[in-house]
């Protein structure tokens, strides 16, 4: 069965939601509800979200998840992972549920109920799932930066990544540089 259509945006979004709190500066980009909608952006429209506006509530609940998908990233091995993306899924009741739009019938997981929070644990903690499953836990990482500690997925064919973004392997790659010139 093909979920491909859950590999890349919902993974993108659980990956930029579990970024919205630095882990080293606790700089918090998710300080109203205004903000999960930036942060999801356009992707709303292609997951059925569109139209869901956040409560005080949800803001509440959205961080909870964040934290919660953190803990994935953090996992000490796949089994720990898939629990904790269990139970999210769980949590928000996402249940599967038949859609026809694009080329063809296939499977969307909805959170059951309604509100903000719950269609983002569903959306991102299926992401995930897939990206787990197809990808292996191996593809999950937090960035080696001394000053970063961002949570990414690997996508590289040789499964080599080892920071969030080229801005943090530059920098690293700089100062490695740096020190063997100064030593």
């Amino acid at each position: 069965m093909d979920f491909s259509h859950y590999s890349d945006e919902p993974v993108g979004l659980a990956v930029d939601l579990v970024n919205s709190l630095d882990p080293i500066s606790k700089e918090e980009r998710l300080a109203s509800p205004q903000d999960i909608l930036t942060l999801i952006g356009d992707r709303a429209k292609r997951w059925d979200g569109d139209g869901l506006v956040p409560t005080d509530d949800d803001l509440e609940e959205v961080r909870e998840l964040r934290s919660k998908l953190r803990a994935v990233f953090e996992a000490g091995d796949q089994s720990e992972a898939a629990e904790i993306l269990n139970g999210v899924l769980l949590d928000v009741g996402a249940v599967p549920r038949i859609s026809v739009h694009g080329d063809g019938p296939h499977l969307h997981f909805e959170a059951s109920g309604s509100g903000m929070a719950r269609w983002l644990g569903a959306i991102t903690a299926m992401g995930l799932s897939t990206a787990l499953i197809e990808g292996g836990f191996e593809r999950f990482g937090t960035c080696d930066s001394r000053s970063c500690d961002d949570a990414y997925v690997d996508t590289s064919r040789n499964r080599s990544r080892r920071n969030c973004s080229e801005k943090c392997t530059t920098r690293e790659n700089v100062a490695a540089y740096r020190s063997r010139k100064s030593g």
